[in-house]
């Protein structure tokens, strides 16, 4: 399963985000650019993250919330969807 995060937090970004990057979670997904159709590495908002082969949505929010109170991070919210076994993105 893979799963797309996102959260909301008060304090110490950068911190929380290089624990989940460190852990699995990648702010960065290849997809294609929808103004000139070319293979681009897109990469997500600042505090959306995905996780490939994840256990399940539940465990994903669990698992950011405790390490958001870990660094402090005042949290507001967490929010995470499973996407489809066919992932597939486009820009512009």
């Amino acid at each position: 399963m893979n799963v797309i995060v996102t959260y909301d937090i008060k304090r110490n970004h950068t911190e929380i985000k290089d624990e989940l990057k460190s852990i699995g979670y990648v702010d960065m997904v290849r997809g294609v650019n929808l103004a000139d159709n070319t293979p681009v590495d897109q990469k997500l908002p600042n505090t959306t993250l995905i996780r490939f082969s994840a256990i399940g949505t539940r465990a994903c929010v669990e698992q950011v919330i405790s390490i958001i109170n870990k660094h402090n991070g005042g949290n507001d919210l967490v929010f995470a969807a499973e996407l489809s076994e066919k992932f597939d993105w486009n820009s512009k």
